[in-house]
Formats: structure tokens, sequence, C-alpha cells
């Protein structure tokens, strides 16, 4: 058989769960059945799946004298293989890793759990979630479209409905913020901040608050550099000259004597600049202004916490919500009527999608009840469409206000009445774990040719079913193996007569302790396993060659 697009479980490692000691499981593709004796651990394994594809884990499943149970799984997705671990610890951590990395229990919902779908008597939630059977029904009437259009609507309005809170709401809120931006604009604009002139601020403060001193200090310098006689220029004259006259005596000297001239060129150089110093007298502002201007540009900066550049970025900031919220007013009435107009519009998309939803909840609803009368079951499954009303100013659907989301305008229920004379409940609540396994057969066969492949586990789905329903069922169980993987605990021999793969659970004693075993079946391992299944241990040659005769059925029926 080949693999269909979609997921597929390859392997399954299962150890120190209750009593699984340690078992591997290799399944293949089409109908899997597990058959054993009642406590042998055959719900263990599909507990195993449910902790793998992120289900709760429970401290107290850990196997005796064991510190943690793990579960590991090998799935193929969209051609490519996954490894899925899960650890429960005894003292109640739990640990969760794909493909070696580290992650959150919540992930591995999200990433394995669309892949795994469980029925079971304690795993009905997804079947029972409202958004779930919306989500069956739009892929069963081909309505995603639609649904598609209305979320794109609806969050377009989302975006007009967040650009009119922020334009300031109400009129007197408005106002009170255009007064604030006014304010900010303008005190920046009064103090014309420069980039850079902080720091100019301050060197000019130092200078003015030294100018004293730095008259005092040129004056030294000019009478060191340039005093007639005891001056750095004229020692200089008189070093030079020496120089010459030991340099013409003593031809070593020379050298010498030219750096002598050098020195004394560079300090007649000084003193010519020393000698041009302007004497200090301030800049254009006095000391005061100077330190009033930085006091103001240090307050600005406390005010709008932020530094100077932060201050140029704040009057832009402030002229453009002076600008949008002077402008407000207009924008609001053109947003006012742009809702409007995308209102009619979600819901006339809205109304399209409920159309569309219920002429498929009328076909569906007869697919699943043809199936449920196949499976023993009655045929009351009905889906209601409840429009959900809205206010005034909502979208009008069908001439209704309708409180449409991404998801429409309508809730969703599944519903069904086990018993003749009761009336219909919504599925979760009103049928039993075996009514409610079978219902969701019912509808994952209805659906199998819309829906991408994944797995479909079926627990104790024969609950309170005789030999004839038990064969329609796995028949049907049969035919969805065709679209999906399916794995399904039974005890009835004419579900397991269907199945492409056997696998039969046990148990057994080792040096006190239970041990769980699950062994694939051989052709002739299977006719002694559904003989057992009919008559019990030690079956005769009567039950024996009904055994034969299921299996050659189930062949006939391919």
């Amino acid at each position: 058989m080949s693999a269909p697009k979609g997921s597929h479980i390859r392997e399954l490692g299962v150890a120190g769960l209750a009593i699984i000691d340690a078992v591997r499981v290799e399944f293949g593709l089409g109908l899997t059945v597990l058959t054993g004796e009642t406590g042998a651990g055959k719900s263990l394994l599909v507990d195993a799946l449910a902790l793998a594809r992120g289900g709760r884990g429970d401290s107290g499943a850990v196997r005796a004298g064991s510190d943690r149970l793990r579960v590991d799984l090998q799935i193929s997705a969209q051609g490519r293989d996954q490894i899925a671990v899960r650890e429960v610890y005894a003292e109640g951590r739990s640990v969760a890793r794909i493909d070696d990395e580290l992650i959150t229990i919540g992930r591995l919902a999200g990433e394995i759990g669309p892949l795994i779908d469980i029925h079971g008597q304690h795993d009905q939630q997804r079947l029972g979630d409202p958004a779930r059977q919306r989500e069956l029904l739009d892929r069963w009437s081909k309505a995603e479209g639609h649904r598609a259009e209305v979320a794109s609507l609806i969050q377009q309005r989302g975006t007009l409905h967040e650009e009119l809170q922020g334009l300031g709401g109400d009129d007197a809120r408005r106002l009170a913020l255009l007064e604030v931006a006014r304010t900010e604009r303008d005190d920046l604009e009064a103090a014309d901040v420069r980039e850079g002139e902080e720091a100019e601020l301050k060197e000019e403060l130092r200078r003015a608050s030294n100018s004293e001193r730095i008259s005092a200090l040129q004056d030294e310098l000019r009478e060191a550099l340039n005093e007639d006689r005891s001056g750095l220029r004229a020692r200089a004259a008189s070093a030079e000259r020496i120089a010459r006259e030991l340099a013409r005596l003593d031809g070593d000297a020379t050298t010498l004597q030219e750096r002598v001239s050098a020195l004394s060129i560079e300090i007649d150089d000084l003193g010519r600049e020393a000698a041009g110093l302007t004497p200090f007298a301030g800049g254009s502002r006095s000391l005061g202004e100077l330190e009033d201007r930085l006091a103001l540009l240090l307050a600005l900066q406390r005010r709008f916490r932020t530094d100077e550049a932060g201050l140029l970025v704040a009057l832009t900031r402030a002229r453009e919500e002076v600008e949008r919220l002077d402008g407000a007013e207009e924008r609001r009435t053109a947003i006012t009527k742009q809702l409007t107009a995308l209102n009619a519009r979600i819901g006339e998309a809205a109304t399209a999608l409920r159309t569309v939803r219920r002429e498929g909840a009328a076909t569906l609803t007869s697919a699943v009840n043809a199936a449920l009368t196949a499976l023993d079951l009655p045929p009351t499954f009905a889906i209601p469409l409840a429009p959900r009303g809205g206010v005034e100013g909502d979208p009008l659907v069908e001439g209704q206000p309708c409180a449409v989301d991404q998801g429409g305008g309508d809730d969703v229920s599944f519903m069904f009445a086990p018993n003749a004379g009761e009336p219909a409940g919504p599925l979760a609540k009103i049928a039993s774990g075996g009514e409610l396994s079978r219902v969701s057969l019912a509808i994952e066969e209805a659906l199998s040719d819309a829906s991408e492949a994944r797995t479909l586990v079926f627990d104790e789905i024969d609950a309170g079913l005789g030999g004839r329903a038990g064969e329609t069922l796995g028949r049907s169980l049969r035919r969805i193996s065709a679209q999906h993987q399916v794995l399904c605990v039974t005890h009835l021999p004419q579900v397991a007569a269907q199945a492409d793969i056997h696998l039969r659970v046990s148990k057994r004693e080792v040096d006190g302790r239970t041990l769980t075993q699950v062994q694939r079946l051989t052709d002739e391992e299977r006719v002694v396993e559904l003989a057992a299944m009919l008559a019990g241990e030690g079956a005769g040659s009567g039950a024996t060659a009904a055994a034969n005769e299921l299996l050659a059925n189930a062949r006939r029926g391919r």
C-alpha cells in the first residue's frame, strides 16, 4: 500500500507506563487492530499515543519502581520523518522533545496533535469543540473560500477601529490631546534646538567663567617669550650667535649649531604668535545668558526624557501629532463611511457563508446518518446553525444584526439523540463513550475524501455491538483506512478480520511482575486469535472454521 499524502505513524516505543515495562511497535498503513484479553494493556498504548501528541501526563501512570515513563513516536508528515519524545517523571515533571530539541508541551500538542485523532472513551474533546465542528462542516461544504473572505473583511474592520481609537476617541479627549501636542510643538520650536549646541554651550561657559585668568596668562606668555633681554626670543638669538661662532672654530659642532638655529627660528615664531593674541573679551552672550540657555536645554531633556538628539525627534513627532489630531474630524468621518461600507460587505460575505454552510449541513447530516444506520445507531444526527445575534450597527445577515467574527456569524453544533423519543443534545454531552466513538467514525467516513491523511485511533469503538453490526463497523473502518492510517482497539472478531495488520496484546508474569507484550500476528496466528475471540481459549474446529470464513469474507469485500 503506497503512503498517502499527509501523515502516518511508523513506530511507537513505550517504557515504564503502568504494566508496560518496555515495548516497541511498528505500524503500517491501512487498518491496524489491537486485540487481547481485558487488562493486557491495549488501552495503555492508546494512552501512550495521547501523551505523544501532547496530552496531559499523570505521574501516577509511572510503572512502580521506575523513575519515569517514556514514549517515543516516529511519525512521517509530508514526506519527512520526525521523532517526538514525551517523558513523565514520578515526581510530576514532564518533558517533551521533537528531533532532540527540548520543547514545551504546548508546542508538542500544536505540531503532533493535529496529526493524530483519538476517538475513545475519554478523549472526545476535539469532536465536542464547537470550533472544531464548524471547521469540519466548512471542510465538507467547501466553504473555506467564503470563510477566508469574511476573515479578511473582519481584519480590515479591526484595523479601521484601531485607527479610529488612535484619533483620540470622542471630541473632548481629542481636543485635550491636541492641546498637549500643540504645547509640546510650540515649546520645542521656540527653543530652536541645534544638534551639538549643548557641547558648544558648555565650552563657551567654561571659557567665560575663566576670562580674567585667560587674559592674565596671555600677558605672562607674551612677556616670557618677548621680554627684551630675558625673554626666550632674545636668549634664543644669543644662543644661535654663540653656536655659529663655535661651529666656525670647531667643525664637530656643526650639527649642534643647526639644531640651535632651528630652535631659535621656532621660538621666534612663537613669540610673534603670542604677541598677536587677542585679549579675551568673552562671546556675544553674557555668562548669565549662557547659563540660562543650557538650563533650558537640560530642562527640555528631562521633560521629554531624552537627550539633545531626541529633542529633535520629539519635535517631529509633536508636529505630526498636531497635524493628525487637527485633521482627525475629517479622517473620522472618512473612517466612519468606510466602516459602514465594510459592514455591508461583511454582511453579504457572512450571508453567502451561511448559505453554503446550511446546504453543507443538510448533505453532511444525510451522509452521517446513513453511516450511523449501518453502525446500528439511530439516524438522529443533526447540525443546526444558530445565527449569532448582534446589536444595532452590526452587519446585517439575512436582514438581522449579527455579531460576525472571523469564522462567520453562525454557531455550529453537532447534535445527536441516542435513544428514541429523547430530544437531541450536544454530541459530546449526550452520547456514551462507545456511541460517541461510532458517531466519530461515521463523521470521519463522511469526511474522509475531503480531509488530508492522518492517523485515526479508535478505542473501544465496538462497545455494546453484536456480530452483524461489528462486521459493518469493520468495513467502515476499512473504507476510512484507504485514506487514513487507522488504529483500532477491538473485542469483536468481525472488526479484527478486516485488518491489514493484526497486533495481539498480552500480559505475562515474570519474577512476580506483570509485563505487557505486543505481537504482530501471522496469517495462521490470526486464525487462532479470531477463533479464541469467537469461542474463547481452546476453541474447537467450528470456531476455527468460522474464523477462516470471517477472513475470507473480509478479503472478498476489499
